[in-house]
């Protein structure tokens, strides 16, 4: 931001800011069913994720038995 010329900050701010609502008015209109398929989409990455937690937990849960399992009499 430049001291000598004040003036051009908020011009540089309406600038952008124009910019901006001139390409989320350009912006492609997205039908609902695509709208539908990305909140689907989400959905299923959400429960993929937790099923890949779950599945982690358990394994970390068995490595840790075999290892109380296999140590435990040395100890």
């Amino acid at each position: 931001m430049s001291t000598a010329f004040p003036i051009t900050y908020p011009r540089r701010v309406a600038l952008s800011a124009g910019l901006k609502l001139i390409n989320w008015a350009r912006r492609s209109v997205v039908p609902a069913k695509d709208r539908n398929q990305v909140a689907l989409n989400r959905r299923n990455a959400q429960f993929r994720r937790l099923a890949r937690d779950q599945r982690v937990a358990e394994q970390r849960e068995r490595e840790i038995a075999r290892y109380l399992y296999e140590v435990r009499p040395m100890i």
